[in-house]
């Protein structure tokens, strides 16, 4: 992935806009000084996530606001911000559709989105020799946009002071491939006292765990007595066993033993019950033959004595009213009465008899089944006895004691483990305690022997074909030409020499899948080689580095997208070919500068502005 730049916009409500359109694979914004090209490239920078404004000048005066629209995957962004500073807002619709159709607002922070779009989602980079971090917009940002005091400074590519090491590990990032998620980091002085503080507590710990423990006692000693405890434990455990499960025979014997007594305790008492019955009714049958027997003797002694009349009224007992029961029939029919009653009363005795001596006969089987469960019992109940007090002499320890022992010994185990993972932790600790100094060692590698080839291409076809020999020191980000840094040449081949680097790189990650934005932008490469004013000795003639730099760039079809911003002429053959946007600096004549030509009006904040523009250092 990498982004195309399209178009530059700054608007303002009663201005003109001022527009740049790129094309996809170079442009050349060429022109005289105090024209805006380096402003163009500051509005990049600053539009890109950059921090610092463009300068203010009196035509950018009423602008408020700038645009850079781009695209990246069928994708086409527009980053909007404020020129008086702010956040940047992103915009964004798919390429191909409707022409006007509307952009929508992007949810993500540009730097994120730069980040995505150059590939670099997830890399880890190195910002310092104790700190790790993912990739920046800035650190895409820096690798792609070159101002003219970059482009001919003498300090290293990376720049000074804290930024350096995560540029670095950037460039090595943007020419291998390969990010810092590996390397090993030297602890920051937090991280350090932050250890320490640890190890302390570690230590005290030790100390206060230790004292829990006398001197004289090992742990081969405690781990052995635990173990004759638990062997003494499982001893009487496995005896309790043996003896619940034959107290749990027992018991089930003596239960249904005792379920027999009751059985036949209760059939007995039931025998004996029905016998008590049965002799009761017997008694009253024998009461009731006896009365029987003396009511039948009364009415044969009535039979035998004579008839005499009333001894009132002398009237015979045969016409008296109640006479009939006076004949001797009546007497007879009563006896017959009393002599059936008594049989009835003899066959049921006979019956009684039969049963109670059932009864007796059950009674007696059920007392012996009483005696024997009886029996029964008692010897069970009394080998219940042998076995529970064979019990209590065959273990003299109490497991009371014995397990209060082994949660003694248990706990002394515990702490020598302790005391153990503690010495460990003490080891850690100081081991991580130690601030070994931390070596990235940057190659280049393939990579970097690629890069320096393809850079050395393009010198020569700039005209640069004294080069012997060409090499990437990947540690310092930069070029050795002939056996000598790059910075150790004059100004004018530095900023060659760096142009060709950077293009070079950008190819180089676009071409292997590696990050990058897939821009460059390059302010004023030609402008120190060609100053009339230089003490540098040039090998080469300008005329012809000139000449083959706009004809290497006009016929530029590699990959990625290259913009330069140059003062020095072009032919007009190239020129045709190239199609560069020219500004003249000249009222009428052609485009004049970046922002459209118009008369302002003399104030004295304008005239301080003018003074303080004509003192910058626009190219």
């Amino acid at each position: 992935m990498a982004i195309v730049l399209k178009r530059l916009k700054s608007v303002g409500s009663d201005r003109e806009d001022a527009v740049i359109e790129f094309d996809v694979k170079r442009s050349l914004i060429r022109g005289p000084s105090d024209t805006g090209k380096s402003y163009i490239r500051d509005c990049l920078w600053y539009l890109l996530g950059g921090e610092k404004l463009p300068k203010k000048f009196p035509l950018a005066e009423g602008y408020q606001e700038l645009q850079l629209r781009f695209e990246s995957d069928s994708f086409e962004y527009e980053v909007r911000r404020a020129l008086i500073g702010g956040q940047s807002t992103v915009y964004g619709r798919a390429v191909g559709r409707v022409q006007d159709q509307a952009f929508e607002p992007v949810e993500k922070d540009l730097g994120e989105l730069l980040v995505e779009l150059s590939g670099a989602t997830g890399k880890q980079i190195i910002r310092s020799l104790s700190e790790r971090g993912p990739v920046t917009g800035d650190d895409v940002r820096h690798w792609s946009l070159w101002s003219q005091t970059a482009m001919l400074s003498e300090e290293p590519t990376s720049g000074n002071g804290f930024a350096a090491p995560k540029r670095t590990a950037s460039f090595s990032l943007f020419l291998t491939g390969v990010d810092d998620a590996a390397v090993v980091l030297r602890k920051k002085p937090s991280e350090v006292e932050r250890i320490k503080g640890q190890l302390s507590s570690a230590e005290d710990a030790l100390k206060r765990v230790q004292a829990g423990i006398p001197n004289d006692i090992e742990r081969n000693d405690v781990s052995d007595a635990l173990d004759k405890v638990d062997e003494v434990l499982m001893a009487m455990s496995a005896q309790y066993d043996q003896r619940a499960a034959q107290l749990r025979k027992l018991r089930c014997e003596i239960a249904d033993a005792s379920d027999g007594l009751s059985r036949a305790t209760n059939a007995r008492n039931h025998a004996k019950s029905m016998i008590g019955r049965f002799e009761l009714l017997q008694q009253k049958y024998s009461n009731d033959l006896d009365r029987l027997g003396a009511a039948n003797e009364g009415v044969a002694f009535f039979e035998e004595l004579p008839s005499i009349p009333c001894p009132l009224c002398r009237t015979p007992t045969d016409v008296q009213a109640e006479g009939q029961i006076l004949r001797p029939e009546s007497a007879g029919l009563y006896r017959a009465a009393i002599n059936a009653e008594a049989e009835k009363i003899r066959a049921l005795r006979a019956g009684l008899l039969v049963a109670l001596e059932g009864e007796r006969r059950r009674l007696s089987s059920w007392q012996e089944s009483v005696d024997q469960y009886s029996e029964q019992l008692s010897v069970l109940q009394n080998q219940e006895a042998l076995v529970v007090q064979s019990a209590r002499i065959e273990f003299s320890a109490d497991p009371k004691q014995l397990a209060i022992r082994r949660s003694e010994l248990s706990a002394q185990i515990l702490i020598f483990d302790e005391i153990e993972r503690l010495h460990a932790e003490i080891e850690r600790l100081k081991k991580l305690k130690l601030r070994p100094k931390t070596q990235v060692v940057r190659e280049g590698g393939v990579s970097g022997r690629a890069v320096a080839d393809a850079a050395r291409g393009y010198l020569e076809l700039w005209g640069f074909t004294d080069i012997e020999n060409i090499a990437l020191d990947a540690k310092e980000c930069d070029l050795v030409v002939n056996d000598r840094a790059r910075l150790s040449f004059g100004a004018g081949r530095r900023a060659l020499y760096l142009s060709a680097l950077v293009i070079a790189l950008m190819e180089h990650a676009l071409r292997e899948g590696h990050p990058h934005l897939g821009v460059v932008v390059i302010d004023s490469p030609l402008k120190a080689y060609a100053d009339p004013d230089s003490n540098e000795q040039h090998d080469v003639a300008v005329t012809t580095v000139t000449e083959k730099f706009y004809s290497w760039l006009a016929e530029f079809s590699g990959l990625g997208q290259i913009v330069v911003l140059e003062n020095e002429r072009i032919s007009a053959d190239t020129a045709e070919i190239l199609g560069p946007i020219e500004f003249t600096g000249v009222v009428g004549v052609g485009r004049p500068g970046f922002y459209p030509h118009r008369v302002i009006a003399p104030s004295s904040s304008s005239q301080a502005s003018a003074i303080k523009e004509k003192d910058r250092p626009e190219d």
